[in-house]
Formats: structure tokens, sequence, C-alpha cells
């Protein structure tokens, strides 16, 4: 017994510097920051409309920016980026992106048109550069909808990221009060919504595998699990020490997601764009629950980072306010 408390003493200094030192690696992967629109906050891999391309939701949330909002598609082969030409839309529409899901050909945009009380889905359809406007989803359900995904039936899960939207006392006193929406279209073409689960922290992303769904909560730090069943979810556990986690993307059957890690600076990096955020983005085993942080920065290189994807070993992670993505060599 009398040698192990000095191993301890020595063995403990040498973790931290072990962990500091994979940090420092992890931020000093060579990295570029690729100029975008404002407010990239969301962004889906397209592999299926030409060369593989990334489709961004941007819309500008600082004063100066406002009140730009749009698609952006990013050519990952050349680099090439425009802005996707929204057709054959209702008039009267306010684009302002937020999260958003493809499903084959469907462009699905959660839209807040109208503080506090209008927040549809918008449904495009892809035809190359263009976006081809397909219906218009709104039910008195959709009242802080922050991210989506669609199911194995057309039918869509959706999270409100609050029970009040706006709400900072539910932030700050962590209460529970968010909820996930199933939207689904009756026989007549109509969409109807049902909560089908909720006391949730703060869901800032949610997605898919099989009948698995994985529902992110970055007040609560961790991802609630539910098995998707003909009449609705049941828990199926939860992986937890996920601090600030917000979007979900899939990669090679794992959970690919960037975390605030720390909210305070968060906040701060929100009242003013020269504050940073300190940004690490997991990789999640959805079976072990085990995680790999794949990148760390202090908020040097990106801070805010709101969703990330990997292709051709490359990590592109986008923002939820300033005008560019970054890209990180994942080669060791």
């Amino acid at each position: 017994m009398k040698n192990r408390f000095p191993s301890i003493v020595f063995t403990l200094p040498l973790l931290i510097i072990l962990c500091s030192m994979a940090q420092q690696s992890m931020a000093q992967r060579i990295s570029e920051r690729i100029p975008l629109k404002p407010g990239p906050e969301d962004m889906v891999l397209d592999t299926l409309h030409g060369d593989p391309g990334l489709i961004i939701s941007c819309c500008g949330r600082r004063e100066a920016d406002k009140p730009f909002g749009e698609i952006v598609r990013y050519e990952l082969l050349s680099g090439e980026q425009f802005v996707m030409k929204r057709l054959n839309e209702p008039v009267g529409i306010l684009f302002r992106p937020h999260g958003i899901y493809l499903d084959g050909d469907l462009l699905y945009v959660i839209s807040h048109e109208r503080e506090p009380d209008y927040h549809p889905v918008l449904v495009y359809r892809v035809d190359g550069k263009q976006l081809n406007f397909v219906e218009l989803i709104h039910t008195r359900l959709q009242h802080s909808p922050n991210a989506l995904v669609c199911g194995t039936n057309g039918e869509i899960y959706l999270v409100n990221d609050s029970g009040k939207r706006g709400s900072l006392w539910e932030k700050a006193l962590k209460l529970k009060r968010a909820s996930v929406v199933k939207l689904v279209k009756n026989s007549e073409g109509h969409w109807e919504a049902e909560t089908v689960a909720d006391n949730m922290g703060y869901p800032a992303g949610v997605n898919r595998i099989g009948n698995r769904l994985y529902v992110g909560d970055a007040v609560l730090h961790k991802l609630h699990v539910y098995e998707i069943r003909e009449n609705g979810l049941v828990a199926a556990g939860e992986i937890s020490k996920l601090k600030g986690n917000d979007n979900i993307r899939i990669y090679k059957g794992q959970l690919l997601t960037p975390g605030h890690v720390k909210p305070l600076k968060f906040i701060g990096h929100a009242k003013n764009p020269h504050k940073k955020s300190p940004v690490e983005v997991f990789l999640v085993d959805p079976e072990s629950g085990d995680f790999t942080i794949l990148y760390a920065t202090d908020g040097s290189t990106i801070s805010g980072g709101s969703s990330a994807i990997i292709y051709d070993k490359h990590l592109y992670i986008c923002q939820v306010f300033e005008p560019y993505i970054l890209k990180v060599d994942m080669e060791p």
C-alpha cells in the first residue's frame, strides 16, 4: 500500500500533461478557413446530385448580417460555392433557415419566419443548383424547432429546444421543458403533430440510425436514445458526458457532433464576435457510448461550432455566427 501513493502523485500530473498535449495536437492539425455567407449554422453532405458537396444553411444572426438567409452549396472537389436559387415559393415567405435535413432529393428546412410563433418546415426538391419548392409544413406544436430528421415512412421527428421560445431561464436553471415532436401526413394530405418525448434540457440536434433515434441535449450534456416504434418512442438509454453537443450527423455508423464545451463563453461569443468560444468535435460509438474527441480548439480557429461532416480525410465544421466554415486535415 505504501508504494501506491507516490505512483498516483506522479501519474496524475503525467496524465494532465498527456491530455494537454493531445488537445494541442488536435488544435495544431492543418486547418483552412473557407469564407462563406453569414451564420452557416447547419449543413448536410450531398453525394447524389452531381459532384459531392455541402449544402449549408446560412442565416445572419448578428445585427450587421440581418436579414440575410440563404442555402449555399459548397462543391468539395472544385471549391466552387454558390447560393442555391429557390423556385416556386409561395408569395411572402421570409426565409430564415436553421436546421436542415436531406432525404434523397428532398431538403427539409426549419425556417424561423416570424418570432416568436411561426416556424414552418419548408420542403424543397434538389435540382442541380436549384431548389424547387414542394410544400410548407406548420403545426401548432412547432413552437421552437431547432433540428429535424425523417423517419422510414415519411414522418418527421423535430426537436423543440425549449418550452418557451428564447427562454434564458430554462437554460440557466436547466429546466427540462423541451421535447420531440412527430409530424405525420394523414390520409387527407394534412400534417398532424404529437409530442413523443419530453423532459429534455436543450435538444439542439437529432438524427437516426435504423430504428434508433438520437437526440442531443446541450444543457444536460448527453444524447437521449429512443427506439422508434409504430406507436411512438421508447426510451433506450442515454450517452453522457458530451458537453454542449449540437447538430448530429452520421459517419460510418457513428455519431458526429460538435460541442460548445464552455457555455458561458459561447454566450459571450454570441454577444461579441471577438470573444472566443471553445469547440470540441465528438465521434460517438452508438453501441458502447464511448467517444473520441476528433478536434479541439480554444476558439482560435473556429468559435460556436455547430455541425460537422467528414469527407475524404477532411473534417468540415460550420458555426452559428461568423461567415466561414473550417476545413481540418484528419491525416495523422
